[in-house]
């Protein structure tokens, strides 16, 4: 007699159900049907946009042990209808990153893609680890070590118990060369943006602070982005908003009062580019999901134009 093993055909409606929910993902922002949406990650592989998330449950502090303890994961090739996927690379109980996972950023290398990500110890400790993929959903650590470990330099506040700050981790090739900028916290107390490099992604350099707020003793969600023969860092906390500094330099911005571009949203990604307008995502804080908008730089005071339907995708081939 064939007995149906009902409690794995109740696996497979609640997966499928999952993975099928549909909203006007436009309007009302992406986020997985049950959770919210925090730092995020897009990257184009074989026609498809991949998204990798914070995930968490709503109402739930982000601090509290049990939540946010994997990366969301889903699909789009138009960013109006999702594939909702299995979550992926959990914390690990006995490890370094035993109490979250924060901030996925995903670069391919050759034929490989690698995930950097930051992971908090039960009491918060930061720190940034790797994992690896042939395939976007099964990831290996590539060390049971985090590789960036601030408490090793002499610049940094970085306890190795009871919290600090190490996290958002974001990479851009210059030359021959990767830089990983990442939030850290000064030993004088002082938010700033941190760099180190790399040749292989394995290995990193410790490059210091490459800036420092005089206001502001933590940042959140930084990157960086060229425009023009000048980069800007993007970072959020400032007063609120999602701000930017200016350099001719990727590896130092000077002293400068950052410029806001929108309030209430943080963790701005730049999906495609069309001359000086970007497609660029986001989450709101009042909501904590996914939206759209364009950023147009040839005005004078740049803001970010939320989009609502598809027809303003079609300028950037979407």
């Amino acid at each position: 007699m064939a007995i149906k093993n009902l409690d794995y055909e109740c696996y497979l409606d609640a997966l499928r159900k999952y993975s099928e929910h549909q909203e006007d993902w436009l309007k009302v922002g992406y986020a997985p049907q049950g959770f919210y949406l925090k730092d995020f990650c897009l990257i184009e592989a074989d026609g498809l946009f991949h998204l990798f998330h914070i995930a968490g449950t709503p109402g739930v502090s982000c601090c509290l042990p049990g939540n946010e303890v994997w990366f969301g994961h889903a699909t789009t090739g138009d960013f109006q209808t999702w594939e909702t996927l299995e979550p992926c690379l959990y914390i690990q109980p006995d490890s370094w990153d035993n109490g979250h996972v924060f901030a996925p950023f995903v670069l391919k290398k050759d034929d490989l893609f690698w995930m950097f990500y930051t992971g908090c110890a039960i009491d918060n400790t930061q720190r940034i680890g790797v994992a690896t993929s042939e395939n976007l959903q099964n990831w290996q650590r590539i060390s049971d070590r985090p590789v960036i470990r601030p408490e090793e330099f002499e610049w940094a506040f970085c306890p190795t118990e009871k919290g600090s700050a190490c996290r958002d981790p974001h990479i851009c090739k210059w030359s021959d060369e990767y830089s990983l900028y990442y939030t850290a916290v000064t030993k004088d107390g002082k938010g700033c943006v941190a760099r180190a490099t790399s040749n292989d992604l394995v290995n990193w350099t410790d490059r210091g602070p490459a800036y420092t707020f005089s206001k502001l003793n933590h940042c959140e969600s930084s990157n960086v982005q060229e425009l023009d023969d000048r980069y800007l860092l993007f970072f959020g906390g400032h007063h609120e908003y999602w701000s930017y500094v200016i350099s001719d330099n990727p590896y130092h911005w000077p002293d400068q009062e950052p410029a806001a571009l929108e309030k209430g949203i943080t963790a701005m990604e730049v999906i495609r580019r069309a001359g000086k307008r970007w497609l660029v995502a986001y989450f709101k804080f009042d909501c904590y999901r996914m939206f759209l908008g364009i950023v147009d730089w040839s005005e004078r005071h740049p803001t970010i134009c939320e989009i609502s339907s598809a027809e303003e995708l079609v300028q950037f081939g979407i």
